[in-house]
């Protein structure tokens, strides 16, 4: 359900930097929106200095831009929890000054998506959704760690 995109210059973060950024994230948007971990998707790309600009400049060389794409429905209070903790996440796994990471959340509706093949239920109505997946995608949902 949720998809983040993190962008970052090459070799920012190496691949053990990207598991454990991808755990961290995953975990935020699970304790901030009460969503199963198994929704969560985290996708790395890596930009050239050429490729991001601010204000007409090259982004700093630290500039971790992360656009997260979550079902809509959410308090403000859940976002604001998720934002931050996005980006503290960020700071501590890449290491960069709090300043140099920027987080847009996009909010689709739950229509909008399909996912496992199925149209995405409205948040706190996916033990329903979940129950009616096939049992090889519902055993995901069943494990610990999601």
């Amino acid at each position: 359900m949720p998809t983040y995109v993190c962008h970052t210059r090459p070799g920012l973060l190496d691949p053990d930097r990207r598991a454990e950024l991808a755990r961290r994230m995953t975990a935020v948007h699970a304790a901030a929106t009460g969503a199963p971990s198994p929704f969560v998707q985290v996708l790395f790309r890596e930009t050239e200095p050429a490729g991001h600009f601010v204000g007409g400049r090259a982004a700093d060389r630290d500039a971790v831009f992360v656009h997260g794409h979550i079902r809509a429905g959410r308090t403000e209070e859940a976002k604001h929890r998720l934002l931050l903790g996005l980006r503290d996440e960020v700071v501590a796994v890449a290491a960069v000054p709090v300043e140099a990471v920027w987080v847009y959340l996009s909010e689709l509706a739950p229509a909008d998506m399909v996912e496992f093949g199925r149209v995405l239920p409205d948040p706190g109505h996916e033990p329903g959704w979940i129950a009616g997946l096939p049992a090889p995608l519902r055993d995901r949902f069943a494990e610990p760690d999601g």
